[in-house]
């Protein structure tokens, strides 16, 4: 049988939760079915490497992607994008083909070129609902949630033992900061002694605010990296809060994935992102804070309350493998493939 040929792009291959889907989705598609290519439409980054590992072509910054398209003669080609209009991140079709999907993280509309899109795929059910309630939704075009997936080979579940730990993980991007996370830390070393902290990809800002509260010791920095199963090894309560909010959060799915439970702050203020409450069930997988002023508080019952601690993390392990876990998800992706193939659009 015939392999369907898949092109999966993005602007860049980097550290980001973007790409690192894209390379999950690449690792688990069915070789058996699919011949799958992988594209950084702008430029590389670290992840080249790593889906060549796992045998994934990649092409980095092609000078005509309809010329690669057709080179490569794909019948797919997914890309991954905020879902406005982009210059430079769709072919041209000819006669219907390459079908295109599109993940669509920032639930926004594409002015220009939505008619080519065959299949729109959203990271979290927040995100579709937004976008289907704004957006006219086309005749004979998939709309679909559809979690960006976790690669449970990459962790082993979690600290083996309580460490009195407190972290977070996120690339080095303020948007992604909130500055609650930083402020509680002065109650939380306070009111828990002996309590530890781990951050990887902290900003300039957030450097220069633990500075000036004089947690430089006290705070361990790692640089971002690829390997964050090392990282949530060390964590017995991950701390999060992103200034725009998030419309999935893979951070807070790999903390659940590891059993780690997740004090976040919910944004829907503004019409911010607000997904991190769908991944975090509020005192069932961890703490849903509607205030900044309860933050501090939720992530010190956390470290204090042993049995909530952990049942807290063993129903976000549960959830995780549920919902978030990589093959399952792929396998959904695969049918939207699918269904794009065998649909024919006037």
């Amino acid at each position: 049988m015939k392999k369907i040929r898949v092109l999966q792009a993005c602007n860049q291959l980097g550290i980001g939760g973007t790409e690192k889907t894209l390379q999950v989705f690449s690792k688990y598609l069915d070789r058996s079915r699919f011949e799958v290519y992988a594209c950084g439409l702008q430029t590389g980054g670290i992840r080249v490497q790593a889906l060549e590992d796992i045998g994934v072509p990649v092409i980095v910054k092609p000078a005509d992607l309809t010329a690669l398209v057709r080179e490569l003669k794909i019948d797919i080609y997914h890309v991954h994008r905020a879902g406005n209009s982009e210059p430079g991140t769709l072919p041209e079709k000819q006669h219907g083909w390459p079908r295109i999907v599109e993940t669509n993280v920032f639930e926004a509309f594409d002015h220009v070129q939505d008619d080519l899109i065959d299949g729109h795929v959203f990271v979290s059910k927040f995100s579709w609902g937004r976008y289907v309630s704004r957006n006219r939704q086309r005749p004979g075009v998939r709309y679909e949630a559809i979690y960006n997936p976790v690669d449970f080979d990459e962790y082993s579940g979690g600290p083996s033992s309580f460490g009195n730990t407190i972290g977070r993980c996120s690339r080095a991007d303020d948007q992604k900061w909130h500055d609650v996370c930083v402020n509680s830390l002065p109650k939380i070393f306070r009111k828990v002694p002996g309590v530890a902290c781990v951050i990887q990809g902290a900003t300039d800002r957030v450097k220069a605010r633990l500075e000036k509260l004089g947690f430089t010791g006290q705070v361990k920095l790692l640089e971002p990296s690829l390997d964050v199963g090392s990282f949530y090894r060390q964590v017995d309560v991950f701390i999060h809060g992103a200034r725009i909010g998030e419309t999935f959060g893979c951070v807070i799915a790999e903390a659940m994935s590891n059993g780690i439970p997740v004090v976040t702050l919910s944004t829907p203020q503004r019409g911010k992102s607000n997904a991190q409450a769908e991944l975090v069930e509020h005192k069932v997988t961890g703490f849903v804070c509607r205030f900044r002023w309860q933050y501090a508080g939720a992530v010190i019952e956390l470290l204090k309350n042993r049995e909530l601690r952990e049942t807290f993390g063993k129903r976000s392990r549960e959830k995780a493998r549920e919902q978030f876990e990589a093959s399952r998800l792929t396998k959904e992706l695969e049918q939207v493939y699918q269904d794009v193939l065998d649909t024919q659009r006037g």
